[in-house]
């Protein structure tokens, strides 16, 4: 099979024929193409879907939208059929829940916004993939993320996928270095524009499937069913700054710093969360500029390279950026410093937004040097 797309050398280099691959196969688009690719190659491929959460009791409500529903599944199964590939399902539901969703209802409950993906790719995902590929006899494994690994004499390094619009090593930067040396990233190459094309060339039926813009276990953005009972979200007053009430939100878990839309609160100027005040139930908003800050900590850090100092302001006399969310540009690093697992980040420019319980990471150009989890960045909780 001739593959529409010219393959890039360093994934020839590391993927020759005959080389053993477990592919983690969701039923999209992206996947799709990577066992094309994989197969034009003349690997020896094998797939897994994951079983997790959203496969079981809410299947129906999850639909085509989920990465693993029963829809997703079959589909997996119809692509490896195609390639000639075996297939299995892996059950990785027990795990998911308490490395994964736990911690997520956890982390709400404690007025902070999580990003599940994280965790599941550093203590789910890839540790399962390498090893269900060591099970299997296969050399390495791999998933349809934009992003690049490289190897260098000293293991492992992360780097950015080709496509700014696409690149996932954010949600990457926790999986360990020892793991993600057995990881390949076909796509990390290629423009997404550009893998749609291929899949239509190829005659993929996913070539037009919608990317999941959900949380994979929480169908059409409602999380509230995961808080029930004594946990189970209670209404309380939005108000400002100097503490007057504007209205009434509905549940702190609806709301995240930085949120603007869905307040229901009308105001001369437009109103964005600024916390989540849980000991009072209360939710303050403000103008935008209150989001702006210069200074951020994060605790739970993840060393991506194995030689990242202490404290620093360049990495290799590369400057360093920080993204606070998985669409942020990217804001000039001034300074910063590793203390255990706690990070503090001087921003040589204010960023706006930046969330309690979303990831900090830190680049150096394309290379990903680390992350940690942020925490309260309210002024009068920066000296914690």
């Amino acid at each position: 099979m001739i593959f529409p797309l010219p393959i890039p050398e360093d994934l020839r280099w590391r993927l020759e024929p005959g080389t053993r691959v477990l592919l983690g196969l969701s039923g999209g688009v992206d996947s799709a193409v990577s066992l094309a690719l994989l197969h034009a190659l003349d690997c020896d491929v094998q797939c897994v879907t994951f079983k997790n959460f959203c496969y079981g009791d809410a299947a129906e409500e999850a639909g085509e939208k989920s990465c693993c529903s029963l829809d997703a599944i079959d589909e997996a199964r119809r692509l490896a059929a195609r390639f000639a590939a075996p297939h299995w399902v892996g059950n990785v539901e027990d795990a998911f829940r308490q490395a994964v969703i736990d911690p997520f209802v956890a982390e709400y409950q404690a007025a902070r916004t999580p990003n599940p993906c994280l965790h599941c790719n550093g203590t789910v995902r890839f540790p399962e993939l390498v090893r269900l590929a060591d099970r299997q006899g296969c050399t390495l494994a791999a998933t349809g993320h934009y992003a690049r690994v490289r190897m260098d004499d000293d293991g492992a390094r992360l780097l950015r996928g080709a496509d700014p619009g696409k690149d996932q090593a954010y949600f990457l930067h926790r999986v360990d270095r020892s793991v993600l040396a057995r990881v390949v990233f076909p796509l990390g190459w290629f423009v997404k524009a550009d893998v749609r094309r291929a899949a239509r060339e190829l005659d993929l039926r996913v070539a037009s499937r919608p990317d999941s813009q959900e949380i994979c276990f929480v169908p059409d953005d409602d999380r509230s069913f995961l808080f029930t009972g004594a946990g189970a979200p209670r209404p309380g007053e939005i108000v400002d700054r100097d503490g007057q009430v504007l209205g009434e939100h509905r549940g702190l878990v609806h709301y995240t710093v930085g949120q603007r839309r869905g307040l229901g609160v009308a105001a001369p100027e437009p109103l964005y969360v600024l916390e989540l005040r849980l000991a009072e139930n209360r939710l303050v908003v403000g103008p935008q500029s209150a989001l702006d800050r210069d200074r951020l900590l994060a605790d739970d850090f993840v060393a991506a390279v194995p030689d990242l100092p202490a404290e620093g302001a360049t990495y290799g006399g590369v400057p360093v950026t920080a993204r606070i969310r998985h669409r942020h540009q990217g804001a000039a690093v001034a300074r910063w410093r590793l203390q255990g697992g706690r990070l503090v980040v001087e921003l040589a420019e204010p960023v706006s937004g930046a969330a309690p319980g979303q990831g900090l990471v830190l680049y150096a150009e394309d290379l990903v040097l680390g992350g940690g989890r942020l925490r309260e960045t309210s002024a009068e909780k920066e000296t914690a």
